[in-house]
């Protein structure tokens, strides 16, 4: 059934001209049959020949085409054939088969027909269930695009839900406008910086948040863009809820359509108000570097100093106004490691420092003399310091100002100080001379008994040797006692003399305590003539100090004759003098105490100063001179009470080379 119902189906479906093309072909084919291949006499085949072609087309072809073919062979039987030319004669009992071939033939094409018929309508109805399949099939596909729809809706809803949140989330004003420029959205970070709701902000270009120095330059940008539709930034002011103007950056994009015109524009902005206030604090900042720089190159320009800048190979490449003018040169005449107005015999010992500097990296100052326009050379000070980059020097800064009145004065001090050194010299000469004078009766004294035993000794040794034979053995030991009194005579000769002389300061190495004991040989007379008992501590192992041996002696002398003159006035009491040496630290003490009335207690604090004296007599000068002496050997001289009565006078000497500076040698 289905293959039959498939083959009228496809016979329905041929064209029209095609069946009745196939009956007429059919129809001839079977005369042409009848006429040639059967005999002429054979009447019933030829029907039942035509009979099948009818069946045949019906089945082909549908009733119309079989209706056509029958009609055609019965025609067929009325004409003559090919090959006879004779009609065909029917008999009497060929008329009967006639007769049932047209009730055959058309009982064929009515059950043609009625098939047909059938096929049509099973056809009709094939097609009406395939209809109803698609339909099905449609209606299944729909429901599942609806689905899908929906789904994809949804999904739609919750990715626009899921961006929303997304742009609300940006740390950023985010904001969409109509392609005319007219704000629709914004997000919710804009909201709420701006306190604005959406309502409030319809229909503007940023809402009502613009400041209002900003609208006409973003009213005019926004013209601009939407004529050209290219993207653009700026930079504007926004107001915050609390009513504060903030800088924001906003970068303004288009969406375009498929033609390419645009249908949206996207913004977004991104606070810029700190670096804003960054940006114009630096520019105040670069403004204030700037004026700062001009009013130092004024006061560099104006200061008396010439101001100087080296590269980090020591070449000069910058000079101040005031080195310009000095030097009567320009700064181009200036590039040499060491300027070439520097005073020739300063260019040695400058560029052998300035070398050692260079390589330390180490500030540098020297004192030279730079040559004035004029050609006079003044005396200047240089001091250079380097400026780091990364640990790296870079450059060397220089200030060099002019100490030629210094100069000057230090040479005029100098001068100054030499002459109150040989006017100290001459005092001291003068105060020696001064002391010796007053114990005048004992150096007599200390030269009279030598000079009395070499005499006594000379006698003894001559009368010795008048005998006949002279006895030499006895005048032996009177001559050699002879000798050893007038040796003693001489060396208390020579120290007085020594200390009479006048003589420039001659430095030497000094041991304390035989100088001490020297002055106290000179003054032994004084004191025994004084009633005085001398006891002295004299450390042993005593470090040498570094002075003159002289006027070290003159001090010890004069503190000793103090003393003694002190304790003369005792009329009752012990006179006893104390002489002590200890080493402390880096010097040497010398203690001389006495047991005298002492002084009073404003006597300690003026006792050295010039011309004061407690004496009925003298200038006041001696204890001055003495201080003078101990200072200049950069030692110290005080007194003080000596307990329990009397007066204490200390003085400390540095070891070694200390005092070397302080004298001069």
């Amino acid at each position: 059934m289905i293959t039959t119902t498939s083959a009228l189906s496809r016979i329905l479906k041929c064209p029209m001209i095609v069946k009745y093309a196939i009956a007429i072909v059919s129809a001839a084919i079977s005369a042409v049959v009848v006429l040639t291949v059967l005999p002429s006499s054979s009447c019933d085949l030829a029907l039942l020949l035509f009979l099948c072609t009818v069946t045949f087309v019906a089945l082909a072809a549908g009733p119309g085409p079989a209706g056509l073919a029958s009609v055609l062979t019965l025609l067929s039987l009325q004409y003559p054939l090919l090959s006879s030319g004779n009609p065909v004669v029917l008999r009497s009992g060929e008329i009967l088969g006639l007769g049932l071939f047209i009730v055959a033939s058309t009982f064929v094409v009515l059950s043609a027909a009625r098939r047909s018929t059938s096929a049509s309508h099973q056809l009709l109805l094939n097609e009406q269930h395939l209809m109803i399949r698609e339909l099905q099939q449609k209606n299944e596909r729909l429901r599942v695009e609806k689905t899908e729809r929906s789904e994809a809706a949804i999904k739609a809803e919750g990715a626009e839900q899921e961006i929303r949140q997304t742009v609300d989330a940006v740390p950023a004003l985010i904001a969409r406008y109509r392609a005319d420029g007219f704000m629709d959205f914004r997000n919710k970070n804009w909201r709420e910086f701006t306190g604005l709701s959406q309502d409030n902000s319809e229909g503007r270009r940023w809402g009502s948040a613009l400041h209002p120095d900003d609208e006409e330059m973003v009213a005019r940008e926004w013209r601009e863009h939407i004529a050209t539709g290219e993207p653009f930034e700026l930079e504007q002011r926004l107001r915050r809820a609390d009513g504060e103007y903030r800088w924001y950056r906003v970068r303004r994009v288009p969406l375009r359509g498929e033609t390419g015109e645009v249908i949206k524009w996207y913004a977004i902005a991104f606070d810029v108000d700190e670096r804003k206030r960054t940006e114009d604090a630096l520019r105040e900042s670069e403004a204030d570097l700037a004026k700062a720089r001009h009013e130092l190159q004024l006061i560099i320009d104006t200061v008396p100093v010439l101001v100087l800048r080296h590269r980090a190979d020591g070449i000069i490449d910058y000079v101040n106004a005031v080195g310009r003018t000095y030097s009567g040169l320009t700064t181009t005449k200036w590039t040499t490691r060491t300027s070439i107005i520097t005073h020739p015999d300063d260019v040695p010992r400058l560029e052998a420092a300035w070398d050692v500097a260079l390589v330390a990296g180490e500030p540098f100052e020297s004192e030279l003399r730079l040559r004035r326009a004029d050609g006079e050379y003044r005396w200047f000070v240089t001091r250079r310091v380097p400026l780091r980059r990364n640990g790296e020097v870079i450059a060397w800064y220089a200030a060099t100002y002019d100490i030629e009145d210094r100069k000057r004065a230090e040479n005029e001090l100098i001068e100054s100080e030499r002459r109150f050194r040989e006017a100290q010299m001459e005092l001291a000469h003068a105060s020696r001379v001064a002391t010796m004078g007053q114990f005048t009766a004992s150096i007599a004294h200390e030269l009279n008994q030598p000079l009395a035993a070499v005499l006594t000794n000379a006698e003894t040794a001559l009368r010795w040797l008048s005998y006949e034979p002279p006895n030499l053995e006895k005048a032996k030991p009177s001559i050699e006692r002879a000798i050893s009194d007038g040796k003693r005579a001489a060396d208390t000769l020579s120290r007085i003399r020594d200390f009479s002389k006048k003589a420039p300061v001659r430095m030497e190495s000094v041991q304390v305590n035989e100088a001490i004991l020297d002055v106290m040989g000179l003054t032994h007379a004084a004191m025994s003539d004084n009633g005085v008992l001398a006891n002295t501590q004299l450390a042993k192992e005593l470090p040498r100090i570094l002075g003159d041996r002289i006027q070290l002696q003159q001090v010890v002398l004069n503190l000793i004759m103090n003393a003694i003159e002190a304790m003369t006035e005792l009329e009752t009491g012990s006179r006893e003098l104390s002489i002590s040496t200890t080493a402390e630290g880096d010097g040497v003490l010398v203690a001389i105490r006495d047991s005298g009335p002492g002084l009073p207690p404003a006597g300690f604090a003026r006792i050295f100063e010039a011309f004061y004296t407690t004496k009925s007599s003298g200038l006041g000068m001696g204890l001055s001179i003495c201080r003078s002496i101990v200072e200049a050997h950069g030692g110290r001289l005080w007194a003080t009470p000596n307990e329990p009565h009397g007066a204490a006078f200390c003085m400390m000497l540095p070891i070694g080379e200390q005092s070397l500076e302080n004298l001069g040698g």
